[in-house]
């Protein structure tokens, strides 16, 4: 049930601000990415998650690192991506998403949605994604430029 709700919704991901081929690889991407978190598929999360995110929770330490991508105590599961705004310079293409949470047992739909930052630093060719929270603090990543304002 959880693939087919995140495939169902990547059909509202569709944005005229990208071109068909990034629109699919961003779709193909946001659903790896999706599902590695809701299956607590470890290696995919990490793997899908922006690289300066990982090397900034490996650099804090073991238990850090850990405790920021175990997700096998989390009910929370993320679907229904929606974006809300794309920005593009040069290669660099940004895109804010918003996804419903809905807790996996009672099914209840939380009203607060998660702000996801989807990332491409070739064009659209390769997406990774962090959490807003995480893109908006000044004091982490430094080397990047952002291009999302709200």
């Amino acid at each position: 049930m959880k693939i087919l709700s995140v495939v169902f919704s990547l059909i509202l991901l569709a944005s005229c601000a990208l071109n068909a081929d990034q629109e699919q690889k961003l779709n193909q991407s946001m659903a790896g990415y999706l599902q590695a978190r809701n299956n607590c598929q470890l290696i995919s999360y990490v793997a899908f998650t922006y690289p300066a995110v990982v090397a900034d929770y490996k650099e804090q330490g073991d238990s850090i690192f850990q405790a920021k991508f175990d997700c096998t105590q989390d009910s929370i599961i993320w679907n229904d991506p929606t974006i809300r705004q794309i920005q593009q310079e040069g290669n660099m293409i940004q895109a804010l998403v918003d996804v419903a949470q809905v807790d996996e047992y009672t099914y209840d739909i939380l009203k607060e949605k998660k702000k996801i930052v989807a990332v491409s630093e070739d064009n659209g060719t390769s997406w990774f994604f962090m959490e807003h929270a995480y893109y908006v603090d000044k004091s982490k990543l430094k080397k990047l430029k952002r291009l999302i304002k709200e």
